[in-house]
């Protein structure tokens, strides 16, 4: 069965209309509450606050003994003050009898001060005796205050104090200061899931010995390897004929999913059943191509599934041209989806060390490679070869212009591995 493509000559946007239309189209994924140890990597989906200060009171920064600074202030600088022993606090064992005028406790680094201690002294600055202690103001120096050797209670975090923000993403240190402040489960997005699927009758599955006229379907690996690093949960449904009866149970079976992102079929020509079969899956197109070289074809839309929709993204089955569009458009929609903050990749000016090819009346969007702030193109940009998708840390994205860039000239530059 055939369906008669609509009137789509004004779906064609620029690069970044069309990564705008993206993104006002998708909303983070709903939280979910999830255990901190199975929370790594995710993305915070509210802002959490400290549940009891950092530390709880105020502790011991030295070995020493815990005094109250009073008694010592109250004595010239040169004196040699006596006081009493009066018991130990040692990390986890905190001495909770309070200390009286004239005493003091033998305390540890991280114990909790006693009860009317305010201040410690290095235990090299005391002296003890059969039954005294003696502590030389002189050697204590002349700095000595309310304080001295101590952290205060809440002075790490407060009680209550915003310790992450929504869109944070949970590495081990969050997630240890979310525990240390008294967190157990944290509210995350969960990760989108996206069906893939790879269309025509050429392929066969990695692994396979293709006969003439047959290809591997790289694409499919490459594809699910960006979508899963992106952070997506993928379910690839493999290769799909170039027939309107499997490509339909396929996309049936596909909006189960969040995303749908397809490879091949998406131009106009015979063979070419990707954009019928969404159509008569009701599919509302929002853009129907990009005005750029490689994946012009990149077509983006929203299918109804019961009560919700199902945004699909149908890509070019040229090798470069399904890279590119997964990395311009498919990535942003991933990180949005995760509730980060920022979803699109760092731009940055860099400098040609060789001549870049423009299009006239495209966005011409090179693979490069980086060496500081100098880019060099691929020296093979054709959009279906293998070769030109390995070896580059960067997409140049060249404005439509008459003629190449030469070596030296600035051009912004989209950085792939921001190390």
């Amino acid at each position: 069965m055939r369906y008669p493509p609509p009137r789509m000559a004004d779906l064609e946007l620029d690069i970044a209309d069309a990564q705008s239309a993206v993104l006002s189209h998708l909303s983070p994924a709903p939280p979910a509450a999830l255990g901190l140890a199975d929370a790594l990597g995710r993305v915070l989906a509210a802002d959490q606050h400290a549940r009891w200060p950092l530390p709880s009171g105020d502790v011991a920064t030295m070995d020493g003994w815990a005094v109250r600074s009073a008694d010592l202030l109250a004595h010239p600088a040169d004196a040699r003050v006596a006081l009493r022993p009066a018991g130990e606090s040692a990390a986890g064992h905190p001495l909770d009898v309070p200390l009286e005028p004239g005493l003091a406790a033998r305390i540890f680094t991280g114990a909790l001060l006693p009860p009317g201690a305010d201040a410690v002294v290095a235990q090299e600055d005391a002296h003890v005796l059969a039954d005294s202690l003696e502590i030389d103001r002189a050697a204590v120096g002349p700095r000595f205050a309310t304080g001295h050797f101590t952290r205060r209670a809440g002075s790490d975090v407060a009680d209550g104090a915003l310790l992450l923000r929504a869109g944070s993403v949970l590495g081990p240190g969050e997630l240890a200061l979310l525990a240390g402040c008294g967190h157990t489960t944290v509210p995350v997005h969960r990760p989108p899931r996206i069906a893939l699927l790879s269309t025509g009758d050429e392929l066969v599955p990695v692994g396979a010995w293709p006969q003439r006229g047959q290809v591997v379907d790289s694409n499919g690996l490459m594809l699910a390897c960006m979508l899963r690093r992106a952070g997506a949960d993928v379910d690839d449904l493999g290769i799909v004929a170039d027939n309107p009866a499997a490509l339909h149970a396929a996309f049936a079976r596909a909006c189960e999913a969040d995303l749908i992102v397809s490879c091949g079929g998406i131009s106009v020509g015979d063979h070419d059943l990707v954009l019928p079969t969404m159509l008569a899956h009701g599919a509302e197109l929002i853009f129907r191509r990009v005005n750029m070289r490689p994946g012009r074809p990149t077509t983006f839309a929203r299918i109804p599934a019961g009560e919700r929709s199902v945004f699909v993204f149908a890509l070019p089955g040229n090798p470069a041209s399904a890279n590119v569009a997964c990395e311009l458009f498919v990535r942003p929609a991933i990180r949005r989806l995760l509730g980060h903050a920022v979803v699109t990749r760092e731009t940055r000016s860099v400098t040609l060390a060789a001549p870049a090819a423009r299009e006239r009346k495209r966005t011409h969007v090179l693979r490069a490679r980086l060496s500081g702030d100098q880019a060099t193109p691929l020296a093979d940009q054709t959009s279906g070869a293998l070769r030109s998708i390995a070896g580059h840390d960067a997409l140049l994205i060249l404005s439509p212009g008459p003629g190449p860039l030469p070596a030296g000239e600035p051009v912004p530059a989209l950085l792939l591995d921001p190390a």
